[in-house]
Formats: C-alpha cells, sequence, structure tokens
C-alpha cells in the first residue's frame, strides 16, 4: 500500500518529490541526554547510509562539516546570492566567515584534491545519490559506495574527526 502511495505521489508531480522519505533518528545531545529528530533523505544519498541509524560517527560529522563550509562560502549553488545586489550596492568586499570558510575549503582542496573533493561536493553537498555519481564519474555502481566511503574518512582526517 505505501509502494502504491509513492507511486501516486510521484506521477502527480508534485513539486520537491525526488523519492526521499522521512526517517527518525537519535542523536546525542550531550554524555548523558539523546533526542529524536526527522530527517528527509533519498535513499543512497549521503544522508541516508551516514546519518539514518548512526548519525554521531566522525564521517557524518565530516560531510556536514564539509557541506556546511559550502554553504558558508556561498558556493553550494550556482545561485548563490551576490552580495552587492542583494545588500543595494553598499557592501564592500565580503564577510569574515565567508572569508574563513573560503580558506578552509582552499586548504582541503590542496590537501584532499581536486577528484576527491569534486566527489564530496556532488555526494555531501548536492545529495545525489551513489548510483548517480557512479554514473557521472564513470565508476561501477558496486565501486564508488567503497570510493566516497575513503573521501569521507580522509576528509575526516583533514577536519580532525578521526
Amino acid at each position: 500500500m505505501a509502494r502504491a502511495a509513492a507511486k501516486r505521489k510521484q506521477a502527480s508531480n508534485e513539486p520537491g518529490y525526488d523519492g526521499a522519505v522521512l526517517v527518525d533518528v537519535e542523536v546525542n545531545v550531550s554524555h548523558t541526554r539523546r533526542t529524536s529528530r526527522q530527517m528527509r533523505c533519498r535513499p543512497g544519498s549521503f544522508e541516508w547510509r551516514y546519518g539514518r541509524k548512526h548519525a554521531d560517527t566522525a564521517l557524518y560529522h565530516a560531510g556536514v562539516t564539509y557541506a556546511t563550509l559550502w554553504e558558508t562560502a556561498g558556493t553550494a549553488d550556482d545561485r548563490s546570492p551576490n552580495l552587492a545586489a542583494v545588500g543595494g550596492g553598499a557592501w564592500k568586499g565580503l564577510p569574515d566567515a565567508r572569508m574563513a570558510a573560503l580558506d578552509e575549503l582552499r586548504v582541503a582542496f590542496a590537501r584532499l584534491g581536486q577528484l576527491p573533493t569534486s566527489r564530496l561536493t556532488a555526494y555531501c553537498v548536492r545529495g545525489e545519490t551513489v548510483a548517480e555519481m557512479a554514473k557521472a564519474f564513470d565508476i561501477p555502481g558496486r565501486d564508488m559506495a567503497a570510493v566516497v566511503h575513503m573521501d569521507l574518512t580522509a576528509c575526516a582526517l583533514h577536519f580532525r574527526f578521526l
């Protein structure tokens, strides 16, 4: 019955439908407290694999940190706001947080390399699934999960989560 409802929803062309599901996860708030929250994720995506059952791992935090840096730097999307146009032209220069994020990303690119950072950007920032990435990077589908796992491990080492 749930499968039929999902097919009806997909066929209805509702905005935002991309096969994502809602998942309940437990998150450590402190050493003694845990809280539950709902997360929307697509099967095969970064959130599905690393955030669904064990969102407190170093690889999950490394991927989230990488994505947060992209968003803070304003480079997460091609439609990133132009500060001169949005701010009325009175803004001179870039905010300090944006410059710090750009500097951290520049160091990460230098340490990790071009291909790992492009795969991390596709996986953690843009939310592509492993199957979509396998097609885009021309890597066999079964190997892509291991490749992305190694990239996340290198990212976790860079950000000192491991």
